[in-house]
């Protein structure tokens, strides 16, 4: 597990194509707009989230001896990228961070990779002094769902329609508070929700 580095710009291409391709129903962008952006914004990405505690993505490589979820099944060679996420400060909340494009390889699925990965993200949230984390899911996958809820995110308002989105996709958001003191304050609810937008690519 490690923080994206600024000469990552390829990888990161391969990887995000990879999760379009693997899930795209889980995500706003598409595996077709993604696929067409010119290799300069994969650069600027990389280079933006490799420091900094305004843009982060965390990057998992398939150390040697990690455990395959199916036995004897040909899996990602060691070095090979298996997951990633990407953590922002929303505009409309800037106390908060927000996770997003967050994805783990099948083969690696049921492995603790997606604990990896949310740790990593969440501990970089709290180094930073975000109040508290907020993401998106779509509510038909169980299993995304279940590892946030163990990580103690809880659903906030109703599922959502992503807006813009032509496949009529819908997310529920939830939370994470970070800081006991921010959450018990009145508004911090309302700061949370506030408007949800894509600022991560």
């Amino acid at each position: 597990m490690r923080r994206i580095e600024a000469a990552d710009a390829e990888r990161l291409r391969e990887i995000r194509l990879a999760a379009l391709a693997d899930a795209p129903g889980s995500f706003w962008q598409t595996l077709a707009g993604e696929g067409a952006r010119p290799f300069a914004d994969w650069q600027a990405r990389a280079a933006r989230n490799a420091t900094g505690d305004a843009h982060a993505t965390f990057l998992l490589e398939r150390a040697p001896g990690l455990p395959e979820r199916a036995p004897g099944l040909a899996g990602p060679a060691p070095g090979q990228l298996v997951g990633m996420v990407d953590v922002h400060r929303p505009s409309h909340a800037p106390e908060f961070r927000e996770l997003a494009a967050m994805w783990v390889a099948p083969a690696v699925r049921g492995t603790g990779a997606a604990d990896l990965l949310l740790g990593a993200a969440l501990g970089w949230a709290r180094e930073v002094g975000a109040v508290g984390v907020r993401l998106w899911v779509v509510p038909t996958n169980p299993a995304a769902v279940g590892v946030y809820l163990r990580h103690g995110f809880r659903p906030v308002g109703t599922v959502e329609e992503a807006v813009p989105d032509e496949a009529g996709k819908v997310y529920l958001p939830m939370l994470l508070a970070l800081d006991d003191d921010a959450a018990a304050e009145p508004t911090f609810l309302e700061r949370a929700q506030a408007p949800w937008t894509d600022e991560s690519g």
